[in-house]
């Protein structure tokens, strides 16, 4: 399973890098023979109103099966990470089950 991150934000290091791959070897670990790779990217979006928000986007190429897009958009760097691992973990569960 091959995770490329990739960082569109200036705050961002290498311990958060190797966070966000630490969370989703764990998260995903048992579905991990289904996927041949992962692209995370984290940037900076404005709302409606101008505030500045992070923004997560998941893909998750599977063998044999079509990709898993995972999108999200939250004030928290840290809960908009969670979140989307979250979200992909239980929509690959259930693509999975089917």
């Amino acid at each position: 399973m091959k995770i490329d991150i990739q960082n569109c934000l200036t705050e961002l290091d290498q311990s958060l890098e190797e966070d966000i791959q630490r969370r989703l070897r764990l998260a995903l670990s048992k579905m991990a023979a289904y996927i041949s790779s992962i692209t995370f990217i984290i940037s900076d979006a404005i709302d409606p109103n101008g505030k500045v928000e992070k923004h997560c986007f998941l893909t998750i190429s599977l063998y044999r099966m079509p990709n898993i897009v995972i999108e999200e958009t939250q004030a928290d760097l840290y809960f908009v990470i969670d979140r989307v691992i979250h979200k992909a973990t239980r929509t690959l569960s259930r693509k999975l089950s089917l």
